[in-house]
């Protein structure tokens, strides 16, 4: 069933389009706005507690009813959770590169500027602004498919909108100091912590496995922070190829690069539903 809703549910984002229509975070806003007005001035809501507090009442509401459906009938718990993992979905990749790519390719400074701002992750490291960019696209992919279907697969649908739920709190907490941004920074490196090695072994196996692995080895440290650094290295090399005669001329030599990009994280999906497939029919994922 899990593979099942995952498919379903990216199928669905492909043949329907963009659904970002559909996902409206404002609840989520108001929500925690509320909390603060409430608590900002207890002991306990600076810190790792406070953090705790705030996810608590929206997974524990999708977990009561997920319950309840489950008493009425289990295609409803499936409909439920293939819903719930649509909306924990960020923003289509796809189609912001598709967009990307085109204003690349025909020049538009304008629209580029919108996608670029739209896709940069600030304090990526890289030798140009063009790596810095290829980068960050490696880690959008990221934080908008491969960290909400990982934690779908480990704890379900409330897994998929706990990743989800952490993401708009890691935004909302930019350049925010104190004891609970910490926590939520904290929080959201471990959550990303193990996806993000999975992600760059599918790097390696979708593209140039040898590249991909010595981008890997040239990451300083393997800890919780350096997962960005992972992900750019090792996608990095895994798109790595030698460049034809004549390449470095092309005007559209970027536009390419971000093809080839989009390549290989379509690439390193389809690796990881063959291996839920796999898991699926060992009897290892229901």
């Amino acid at each position: 069933m899990t593979l099942i809703s995952i498919i379903l549910g990216l199928a669905l984002e492909f043949v329907a389009g963009s659904l970002d229509r559909v996902r409206n975070y404002a609840w989520f806003e108001h929500y925690v706005r509320g909390l603060e007005q409430r608590c900002s001035g207890k002991v306990y809501w600076d810190g790792p507690v406070g953090v705790i507090l705030t996810l608590a009442l929206p997974l524990g509401f999708l977990g009561v009813l997920a319950y309840v459906l489950g008493t009425i009938n289990v295609l409803v718990v499936f409909l439920l959770a293939t819903a719930v993992f649509i909306y924990s979905l960020g923003t289509d990749m796809n189609a912001i590169l598709d967009r990307y790519i085109a204003a690349l390719q025909h020049d538009d400074e304008a629209a580029v500027g919108g996608m670029e701002e739209l896709l940069q992750v600030r304090g990526v490291r890289g030798e140009s602004d063009e790596e810095r960019m290829l980068r960050s696209i490696l880690i959008r992919s990221h934080e908008s498919a491969f960290g909400v279907i990982f934690w779908f697969i480990v704890l379900g649908m409330t897994g998929a909108l706990l990743y989800c739920l952490v993401i708009r709190l890691r935004l909302r907490c930019t350049d925010i100091p104190g004891r609970y941004a910490d926590a939520v920074r904290n929080l959201h490196e471990i959550l990303r912590w193990p996806s993000t090695r999975l992600q760059a072994i599918g790097f390696a196996l979708a593209g140039n496995l040898v590249d991909a692995l010595d981008g890997w080895r040239s990451v300083a440290a393997d800890s919780a922070n350096s997962s960005d650094d992972i992900l750019g290295a090792t996608g990095m090399g895994a798109a790595r190829r030698t460049a034809a005669p004549g390449e470095e001329a092309d005007e559209h030599r970027f536009a390419n690069q971000v093809v080839e990009i989009q390549a290989l994280i379509n690439r390193t999906l389809i690796v990881w539903l063959t291996a839920l497939g796999i898991m699926t029919l060992g009897g290892w994922l229901v």
